[in-house]
């Protein structure tokens, strides 16, 4: 058994369509058995689905509490998926609501269940990036558990086999004693996965399977919104509209950088 969890909570109605049509492309991928759960504030918003969807009700307290005493990243992911790893089930993949799966997961799910943990992508390894920022983060990092050739992975996909749920009590305890001394940086949530799973040996990306659209919002947002129109006003089941999914992908790059003429207009926006 799979669990695929995801996470929308709040009042911006982009993240409720987007993880909708996540939800609707794991029916059109994910192979049985395997369960679907959100964890939101807005369980109204999932009728669609019936009892396809299990719902995790995220109340302000719980979230309060997961995100911890000093909040800065997004450590209740951690929480999360900590939670989710039910250890009579196989493994949990925690989702974040833009993404989507694009192709059929039985591959995914075979070295998911064989032992392999996941993470979207490698991003670079933490004291070799020449970007400023990275190096700044490098030099806060410097005195803690941290060693040269740690990796920053994305965690736009996070999977485990239940088996290794002991490596979250590591990873959140790492998140902790980073947060105490008193680093603030804004991905130290899949900073420390990264860590924490990347020493194992066993840490693969799942690009090949899931699309992470966090650099195109805009486009897919737009087309996300314009399948889910049709599908309500045709009546469609999720069962139909993710038939449709699977037989008309949607086709976009998963970022879009600005050009210089972009970024300039954009800062001199900014400067009025």
């Amino acid at each position: 058994m799979i669990r695929y969890v995801t996470l929308a909570y709040g009042d911006a109605a982009g993240v409720y369509r987007q993880s909708l049509m996540l939800l609707v492309s794991l029916v059109a991928h994910a192979p049985d058995p395997y369960e679907l759960i959100v964890a939101t504030d807005r369980p109204e918003r999932y009728v669609w689905f019936g009892t396809r969807v299990d719902i995790e009700y995220l109340d302000p307290a719980r979230l309060e509490a997961w995100r911890g005493p000093r909040p800065f990243s997004m450590r209740h992911k951690l929480e999360l998926i900590r939670a989710a790893a039910i250890p009579a089930k196989g493994a949990v993949v925690l989702l974040d609501a833009d993404v989507l799966a694009r192709k059929p997961l039985d591959g995914f799910v075979g070295r998911l269940l064989g032992g392999d943990l996941f993470m979207h992508k490698h991003e670079y390894v933490l004291s070799q990036s020449r970007r400023s920022g990275n190096r700044k983060l490098w030099a806060s990092l410097r005195g803690h558990d941290v060693r040269a050739d740690d990796s920053m992975w994305n965690s736009g996909v996070l999977a485990i086999p239940t088996a290794d749920r002991g490596l979250l009590d590591e990873a959140l305890a790492m998140y902790d004693a980073l947060g105490a001394a008193g680093v603030r940086h804004f991905a130290t949530e899949q900073l420390v996965e990264g860590v924490v799973l990347g020493r194992t040996g066993r840490l693969k990306p799942a690009e090949e399977w899931f699309a992470h659209y966090w650099g195109n919002k805009r486009g897919y947002d737009a087309e996300i919104a314009r399948r889910l129109a049709d599908a309500f006003i045709e009546g469609m089941s999720v069962k139909e509209a993710a038939a449709r999914y699977r037989g008309h992908p949607i086709d976009l790059p998963v970022e879009v950088r600005q050009t210089r003429r972009q970024k300039l207009a954009r800062w001199i926006g900014s400067q009025k």
